[in-house]
């Protein structure tokens, strides 16, 4: 054959006569190759196979998969640090609350002090009272104050 062109890649002719030089194909090529991780497809593989070109693939792709991870992970982190915490505290409050609240009303309504009334409302301070010198003498006890 006289002198054949190459032009940026080394060729094989895939069928001699007319028209070659349009059918050739490239050495690198996954028709080529015939590699999997190309752009082939294997026709039954069995599951062992299968497992091993799947854990090749994600070999092949780990970077890109640990950066996906840590940008989820840092929205996941940033999300729960300006929303999520701060708002369950909030709520952990409110019905911490109110569970005082109603045990206080529980507690001077079964010593005979209507709801309402001066007796109540004196009882339920009293209470308050008494919880707050409970939370400084365990304070105290911890030497946090």
């Amino acid at each position: 054959m006289p002198h054949q062109r190459r032009i940026f890649f080394e060729a094989i002719p895939a069928a001699a006569g007319q028209g070659a030089f349009a059918k050739m194909i490239r050495r690198d090529s996954a028709a080529y190759i015939g590699d999997p991780r190309r752009g082939l497809r294997q026709v039954g593989l069995s599951r062992r196979k299968a497992l091993t070109a799947a854990a090749v693939w994600l070999h092949d792709r780990d970077d890109r998969f640990a950066w996906a991870a840590v940008a989820v992970s840092m929205v996941l982190f940033f999300y729960a640090v300006a929303y999520a915490f701060p708002h369950d505290r909030l709520i952990a409050k409110q019905q911490e609350q109110e569970a005082i609240e109603q045990g206080s009303r529980t507690f001077c309504e079964k010593h005979a002090m209507p709801f309402g009334s001066r007796e109540h409302t004196a009882c339920i301070e009293d209470l308050i009272d008494i919880r707050a010198n409970e939370r400084q003498c365990t304070l105290a006890d911890l030497g946090i104050f």
